[in-house]
Protein backbone atom coordinates (compact mmCIF):
# COMPACT_ATOMS: atom_id res chain seq x y z
CA UNK A 1 0.00 0.00 0.00
CA UNK A 2 1.24 3.66 -1.11
CA UNK A 3 1.33 5.80 2.40
CA UNK A 4 2.74 9.08 0.34
CA UNK A 5 -0.24 11.81 0.81
CA UNK A 6 -0.85 10.95 -2.89
CA UNK A 7 -1.44 7.39 -2.42
CA UNK A 8 -4.06 8.15 0.62
CA UNK A 9 -5.97 10.39 -1.05
CA UNK A 10 -6.76 8.03 -4.24
CA UNK A 11 -7.73 5.46 -1.82
CA UNK A 12 -9.89 7.55 0.01
CA UNK A 13 -11.36 9.25 -3.15
CA UNK A 14 -12.25 5.57 -4.56
CA UNK A 15 -13.79 4.43 -1.08
CA UNK A 16 -16.02 7.90 -1.26
CA UNK A 17 -16.97 7.19 -4.69
CA UNK A 18 -17.88 3.98 -4.11
CA UNK A 19 -20.16 4.90 -1.02
CA UNK A 20 -21.86 7.79 -3.04
CA UNK A 21 -22.89 4.81 -5.98
CA UNK A 22 -23.91 2.70 -2.82
CA UNK A 23 -26.05 5.36 -1.39
CA UNK A 24 -26.93 6.49 -5.31
CA UNK A 25 -28.46 2.96 -5.99
CA UNK A 26 -30.31 2.53 -2.57
CA UNK A 27 -32.32 5.66 -3.03
CA UNK A 28 -33.46 4.24 -6.43
CA UNK A 29 -31.62 6.45 -9.20
CA UNK A 30 -31.16 5.34 -12.23
CA UNK A 31 -33.60 2.59 -11.68
CA UNK A 32 -37.31 2.90 -13.12
CA UNK A 33 -40.17 3.20 -10.11
CA UNK A 34 -43.27 1.26 -10.68
CA UNK A 35 -46.46 4.09 -10.65
CA UNK A 36 -49.46 3.47 -8.86
CA UNK A 37 -51.83 5.28 -12.22
CA UNK A 38 -54.84 5.06 -9.89
CA UNK A 39 -53.12 7.32 -6.99
CA UNK A 40 -51.61 9.39 -10.13
CA UNK A 41 -55.38 10.20 -11.07
CA UNK A 42 -56.64 10.19 -7.52
CA UNK A 43 -54.17 12.91 -7.01
CA UNK A 44 -55.17 15.08 -10.08
CA UNK A 45 -58.63 14.49 -9.83
CA UNK A 46 -59.07 15.21 -5.84
CA UNK A 47 -55.73 16.85 -4.41
CA UNK A 48 -55.05 19.49 -7.24
CA UNK A 49 -56.29 22.81 -7.74
CA UNK A 50 -58.00 23.43 -10.90
CA UNK A 51 -55.33 25.56 -12.27
CA UNK A 52 -52.56 22.86 -11.56
CA UNK A 53 -55.05 20.18 -13.00
CA UNK A 54 -54.80 22.19 -15.93
CA UNK A 55 -51.10 22.77 -16.05
CA UNK A 56 -50.68 19.36 -15.93
CA UNK A 57 -53.44 18.48 -18.54
CA UNK A 58 -51.32 20.28 -20.99
CA UNK A 59 -48.19 18.35 -20.17
CA UNK A 60 -50.22 15.01 -20.80
CA UNK A 61 -47.65 13.04 -18.28
CA UNK A 62 -48.22 9.39 -18.69
CA UNK A 63 -49.86 9.52 -21.78
CA UNK A 64 -50.36 5.84 -22.44
CA UNK A 65 -52.06 4.86 -19.33
CA UNK A 66 -54.25 8.29 -18.76
CA UNK A 67 -56.73 9.26 -20.80
CA UNK A 68 -56.65 12.99 -21.42
CA UNK A 69 -59.29 13.06 -24.19
CA UNK A 70 -62.36 15.42 -23.46
CA UNK A 71 -65.12 17.06 -25.75
CA UNK A 72 -64.82 19.91 -22.97
CA UNK A 73 -69.14 20.51 -21.69
CA UNK A 74 -70.47 17.78 -23.91
CA UNK A 75 -73.82 19.37 -25.46
CA UNK A 76 -73.63 22.59 -22.88
CA UNK A 77 -72.17 25.71 -23.63
CA UNK A 78 -68.41 25.37 -22.90
CA UNK A 79 -68.64 29.66 -21.57
CA UNK A 80 -71.75 30.20 -20.42
CA UNK A 81 -72.66 33.71 -19.73
CA UNK A 82 -68.47 34.71 -20.00
CA UNK A 83 -67.98 32.02 -17.36
CA UNK A 84 -65.40 29.75 -19.13
CA UNK A 85 -66.43 26.13 -17.77
CA UNK A 86 -63.82 24.38 -20.23
CA UNK A 87 -61.37 23.66 -17.26
CA UNK A 88 -63.97 22.11 -14.84
CA UNK A 89 -65.67 19.53 -17.92
CA UNK A 90 -61.81 18.39 -18.88
CA UNK A 91 -61.09 17.30 -15.25
CA UNK A 92 -64.97 16.30 -15.11
CA UNK A 93 -63.92 13.87 -18.25
CA UNK A 94 -60.78 12.51 -17.30
CA UNK A 95 -62.56 11.37 -14.02
CA UNK A 96 -64.99 9.49 -16.45
CA UNK A 97 -62.49 8.33 -18.33
CA UNK A 98 -59.43 7.13 -16.43
CA UNK A 99 -62.11 5.52 -13.48
CA UNK A 100 -63.52 3.42 -16.25
CA UNK A 101 -60.46 2.74 -18.12
CA UNK A 102 -58.46 1.26 -14.67
CA UNK A 103 -61.99 -0.69 -13.66
CA UNK A 104 -63.02 1.83 -10.91
CA UNK A 105 -66.42 3.21 -12.25
CA UNK A 106 -69.54 2.88 -9.94
CA UNK A 107 -72.07 4.97 -8.31
CA UNK A 108 -69.65 5.69 -5.42
CA UNK A 109 -66.55 6.81 -8.30
CA UNK A 110 -69.39 8.82 -10.27
CA UNK A 111 -71.12 10.97 -7.20
CA UNK A 112 -67.62 11.78 -6.29
CA UNK A 113 -66.02 13.00 -9.67
CA UNK A 114 -69.52 14.38 -10.20
CA UNK A 115 -69.44 16.74 -6.93
CA UNK A 116 -65.46 17.78 -8.14
CA UNK A 117 -67.28 19.26 -11.41
CA UNK A 118 -69.74 21.01 -8.75
CA UNK A 119 -67.08 22.49 -6.85
CA UNK A 120 -64.87 23.26 -9.69
CA UNK A 121 -67.55 25.08 -11.03
CA UNK A 122 -68.00 26.71 -8.16
CA UNK A 123 -64.66 28.03 -8.38
CA UNK A 124 -65.08 29.51 -11.43
CA UNK A 125 -68.10 31.96 -10.62
CA UNK A 126 -66.19 32.84 -7.75
CA UNK A 127 -69.77 33.48 -5.68
CA UNK A 128 -71.84 35.04 -8.89
CA UNK A 129 -75.57 34.19 -8.32
CA UNK A 130 -76.14 34.04 -11.86
CA UNK A 131 -73.29 31.52 -12.70
CA UNK A 132 -73.92 29.40 -9.50
CA UNK A 133 -77.26 28.63 -10.47
CA UNK A 134 -75.92 27.53 -14.39
CA UNK A 135 -73.31 25.28 -12.09
CA UNK A 136 -76.32 23.80 -10.36
CA UNK A 137 -77.80 22.90 -14.18
CA UNK A 138 -74.50 21.40 -15.17
CA UNK A 139 -74.40 19.37 -12.01
CA UNK A 140 -77.78 18.57 -12.01
CA UNK A 141 -77.36 17.17 -16.01
CA UNK A 142 -74.19 14.70 -15.51
CA UNK A 143 -75.94 13.22 -12.20
CA UNK A 144 -78.60 12.53 -13.93
CA UNK A 145 -77.31 11.48 -17.38
CA UNK A 146 -73.47 11.50 -17.49
CA UNK A 147 -72.45 8.21 -18.16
Amino acid sequence: MNNSPAGIRKVLTSALVAIAATFGLLAGSGVAQAVDIRAVTDSYMFSKSLGEFSTIRNQRPYNGQLDWSSDACSWSPDKPVGFNFTPACHRHDFGYRNFKKQGRWNADAKARVDNKFKSDLYGICKGNWACNRIADLYYAAVRRWGT
